[in-house]
């Protein structure tokens, strides 16, 4: 069955741009709240199995050219000391940048825990126009 066009459901005034910025939206809300809650422990192996497995799956969406997920080691609580203990990841340990390319825009956009603001931002980096 052929892929019809989805700009079909779309405002026809709606640019490149701004639905580049659309979506980059839509794949930094799925990132940030799909690793929000999961049980995690200052375990590399655990640490690293949970990055890329979440690049891998927000890299099957819709125009995502790449993923990176750091975890930050050092805001993630330490052994376990029983068998109920562990840590769960909140946007204090999340740090990740997406890039989105969509016709012919491409936008690098970033997830950051903001010290002064007490916030995990989402945020857009840059935004380029193919030549």
């Amino acid at each position: 069955m052929p892929i019809t066009s989805n700009k079909i459901y779309f405002s026809s005034d709606l640019s490149d741009r701004e639905r580049a910025c659309f979506e980059t939206g839509i794949k930094l809300g799925a990132l940030y709240h799909i690793l929000c809650g999961i049980p995690i422990q200052s375990d590399e192996n655990i640490i690293n199995s949970i990055e890329r497995g979440i690049e891998s799956a927000i890299s099957c969406q819709p125009y995502v050219k790449s993923v990176k997920i750091h975890l930050n080691r050092e805001k993630i609580s330490g052994k376990k000391k029983s068998e109920f203990d562990y840590d769960e990841i909140t946007g204090k340990i999340i740090q990740a940048e997406i890039k989105i390319e969509y016709e012919s825009v491409n936008v690098l956009a970033k997830v950051e825990w903001v010290d002064e603001l007490e916030y995990p931002l989402m945020f857009i980096e840059k935004i380029l126009k193919k030549s």
